[in-house]
């Protein structure tokens, strides 16, 4: 039997919204002005609305009933006290048509009210087909990501997986328009576009995306779906994660190239380095004497030629990095005291581009293993690039987050610049690639080596209007 009545939860109002989201029936949050607060995922799927369409609405939207919402409590207590009444409340869909279930009101007593309604025959569990056990399966318990659309374009259907892909929750993707979960990205760039609707067919495509925290290689499969007539009544797409694949392939290739690339280091760095010493320091001698001689454009030519040495050691150094490991005796590092160092100098290189550096800290970073001198020139390199790539003016957004699986803490490091073109991005750690004209295409090649080498990992997103490098640490 169905009853209303009065319950004390202990808590926020958070926490009663986290407890709706668990039942397998329909359920909606109102308070005591009659407002809608929350609804869950089963709601949505019976109404029809998204949870956008729904949350600050009157709860009439829901249940069409002439009255506030203390009424509607008080007026179901009065039907329970009369065996011969099923209390039973009207409800209606997004299309206007309405039916009638049992409901139960639950009252969290506080100082402003909350109104649980629980509509229990609206339920998440009905006497599903096979086919239809395979969708739910699909949906929630696979790695597959997928999208079902009606013919409008709104997302009728979307896996646990696909909302991870869009950064997004489900309640945010089911039954909203494509044009609103991709709101502000160009139809070009977007993981669903409205040709599929179209009869565009795809099989087995590869592609990229990447949302706010993370970049994903995919496959993609996509179709029509017809009703009996022929006629298109929606579409649906499958995608398959092969970022880990991908990766690993990836790397294998990338340690291909560094280790020949570190043979040659190995076997000439040292020999260039001696010839560089001894020239190094003969031109300081010279220097001395131009200076006190007074031969001031003789001073200024050595000036220039060892500036131009320091340059040739500095890139033997970054070919030292990237030949075979090295003996680094690494040691607990405080990424606080890290960053306190290497601020003042990424500031001074934005204040001569014009470029604003920000800074988001969400409470004290944890200590991780490394090498600090590494560790800050792996920031600084980053942090220097995208100062570069944002011309004369723009944000450099310096934040960490801890990652979802909640073993490593990821420094973020989001320029505001044009971002990376996709042709390109796979390619930016490969050694000697560069579009810098005066580049030497090995700096982010060596960040990554630094960072591998303690376990870490380096990964880069971009939209086109922006691009954040991650790099991921494992944190004591």
């Amino acid at each position: 039997m169905s009853a209303s009545f009065s319950l004390h939860l202990v808590g926020s109002s958070g926490r009663l919204q986290q407890f709706m989201h668990q039942l397998p029936t329909a359920v909606l949050l109102v308070n005591q002005a009659g407002s809608i607060v929350e609804v869950n995922e089963q709601l949505l799927r019976v109404t029809g609305y998204s949870r956008d369409r729904l949350v600050n609405q009157p709860f009439q939207t829901i249940l069409p009933f002439n009255g506030s919402v203390e009424q509607l409590y008080e007026e179901l207590l009065q039907k329970e006290a009369q065996p011969e009444f099923n209390v039973e409340v009207e409800w209606k869909n997004k299309q206007g048509i309405c039916g009638k279930t049992p409901a139960m009101i639950l009252v969290q007593q506080a100082e402003q009210p909350l109104y649980l309604i629980h509509l229990s025959q609206l339920s998440k569990e009905p006497d599903f087909t096979l086919p239809q056990r395979v969708l739910t399966k699909l949906t929630h318990d696979t790695s597959l990501g997928l999208f079902i659309l009606d013919e409008q374009a709104n997302i009728v259907e979307a896996s646990q997986t696909a909302c991870k892909l869009l950064g997004m929750d489900r309640l945010q993707v089911i039954n909203n328009h494509i044009d609103r979960v991709f709101a502000g990205i160009p139809e070009q760039h977007r993981l669903i576009k409205k040709e599929l609707l179209e009869g565009v067919k795809l099989h087995n495509i590869a592609t990229s995306w990447s949302n706010d925290n993370q970049r994903y290689e995919l496959i993609v499969d996509a179709n029509t779906l017809q009703d009996g007539t022929g006629k298109t009544v929606g579409a649906f797409v499958l995608f398959k994660d092969i970022t880990n694949l991908r990766s690993f392939e990836q790397k294998i290739e990338r340690n291909e190239r560094l280790a020949m690339i570190g043979q040659i280091a190995a076997g000439t760095a040292h020999e260039i380095r001696n010839p560089l010493t001894s020239i190094k320091g003969f031109l300081q001698m010279f220097l001395k004497s131009f200076g006190e001689s007074g031969m001031d454009r003789e001073k200024t030519y050595t000036e220039i030629m060892l500036t131009e040495i320091n340059r040739i050691n500095s890139l033997v150094s970054e070919f030292l990095l990237l030949s075979k490991p090295r003996n680094i005796q690494y040691s607990m590092v405080d990424l606080n005291t890290v960053f306190s160092e290497i601020l003042p100098i990424v500031e001074s290189q934005a204040i001569l581009y014009g470029i604003d550096v920000k800074f988001s800290s969400h409470g004290k970073l944890p200590m991780v293993v490394g090498d600090t001198e590494l560790l800050k020139q792996v920031f600084i390199n980053i942090c220097k690039n995208g100062i570069e790539a944002m011309g004369e003016q723009g944000t450099l957004q310096i934040s960490h987050h801890i990652d979802q699986d909640g073993d490593k803490v990821s420094i973020d490091i989001h320029d505001s610049g044009p971002g990376i073109p996709l042709y390109i991005i796979d390619k930016i750690f490969d050694p000697f690639f560069t579009t810098k004209e005066e580049g030497t295409g090995l700096g982010l090649s060596v960040c990554q080596k630094i960072i591998h080498d303690i376990g870490g990992q380096i990964r880069v997103s971009s939209k086109g209007y922006g691009t954040t490098f991650h790099i991921m640490l494992p944190y004591m």
